[in-house]
C-alpha cells in the first residue's frame, strides 16, 4: 500500500493486496507522488484500489497502465453526496458501455527478427500510475452510463526484439472481452483545479524472481525447528533456511 495523507492505494491480486517494497515520495508546492514496488505473476488478474479517508474535495481519478490510460472516473465530495463510496475498485477497461476487458500481467514474448517493430512504446511497459486531481464541479446528474467514444486498446500481447533487453519482464494486457449490464453513474461536469495532479501514486511491477535478484525485496525466512537427541536432554533448537 502507498500512501499520501488520506489518500491510500493498493493492487490486489486473488484478493489479496501485494506488499509493496522500497516505497519513496517526493513533495512539491503543486503535488505530492509516491512510488514503490510490486511483485507481479504473468496470468494473473489484478485491481486497482483507493480510498480517500476524508472525501473533502471532488477529485478525478485517473489510472494508466503501461503509459496507457485505462480508466478515469470521478469520487464526489461528501458534504454534498454523503452517500457516495470512499473506496474506489478498477479491474477492467470500458471497450463499450456494455463491454469490458480485465486487466491481466502477461509475458513479454521476445523475437531476433530484426524488422521486427514493436507497437508501443516499452520503455514504459512495467508501471501502473493512479492520479488525483481536484475538480471544480459545475453539475451531476444521475445516469445510465452513455460514452460514445473510446480509444483504440492497445494493451495486447506484445513481441519485442531480444535487443530491448526486456527479456523476463512483464506487461499488461487486456483479458477477452465480456458483456455486462450497463450501469447507471454520476455523470460530472466540471473543470480541473490544477496544472498538475494534486497526488500521484506510481507502482512498479517485476516477477518476484527479478526484484529478489535486484535486492529489492528480501528472501523469505522460515523457521524450522529440529528436535537433538543429546545425553544431557538439551531442549529442541531452530535452524534457519532461506526461500527464495
Amino acid at each position: 500500500m502507498l500512501c499520501i495523507g488520506p489518500y491510500s492505494a493498493w493492487v490486489v491480486v486473488d484478493g489479496v493486496g501485494l506488499e509493496t517494497h522500497c516505497a519513496e515520495a517526493s513533495h512539491s508546492i503543486c503535488t505530492t507522488s509516491t512510488s514503490g514496488w510490486i511483485s507481479s505473476e504473468a496470468g494473473k488478474k489484478f485491481s486497482v484500489y483507493w480510498h480517500n479517508a476524508e472525501r473533502d474535495t471532488t477529485l478525478e481519478a485517473v489510472v494508466s497502465i503501461d503509459g496507457v490510460e485505462c480508466n478515469r472516473h470521478v469520487m464526489l465530495a461528501a458534504k454534498d453526496f454523503p452517500d457516495r463510496p470512499d473506496t474506489v475498485r478498477v479491474s477492467y477497461t470500458r471497450t463499450s458501455e456494455s463491454t469490458r476487458r480485465d486487466f491481466i500481467f502477461s509475458v513479454i514474448k521476445l523475437t531476433d527478427d530484426d524488422e521486427w517493430l514493436p507497437l508501443v512504446d516499452y520503455t514504459k511497459f512495467g508501471v501502473i500510475t493512479l492520479e488525483l486531481w481536484r475538480l471544480r464541479v459545475n453539475r451531476v446528474v444521475r445516469q445510465q452510463l452513455q460514452h460514445d467514444c473510446y480509444k483504440p486498446l492497445i494493451l495486447e500481447p506484445q513481441v519485442l526484439h531480444e535487443q530491448t533487453k526486456r527479456s523476463g519482464i512483464h506487461h499488461v494486457r487486456f483479458g477477452e472481452e465480456y458483456n455486462v449490464s450497463r450501469p447507471t453513474v454520476d455523470m460530472v461536469d466540471g473543470q480541473k483545479m490544477d496544472r498538475v495532479p494534486y497526488a500521484s501514486f506510481l507502482f512498479r511491477y517485476r516477477p518476484r524472481d527479478m526484484l529478489l535478484a535486484q535486492g529489492v525485496i528480501a528472501p523469505r525466512v522460515i523457521r524450522l525447528p529440529i528436535t537433538r537427541l543429546l545425553s544431557d536432554g538439551a531442549p529442541p533448537t531452530e535452524k534457519t533456511y532461506q526461500h527464495k
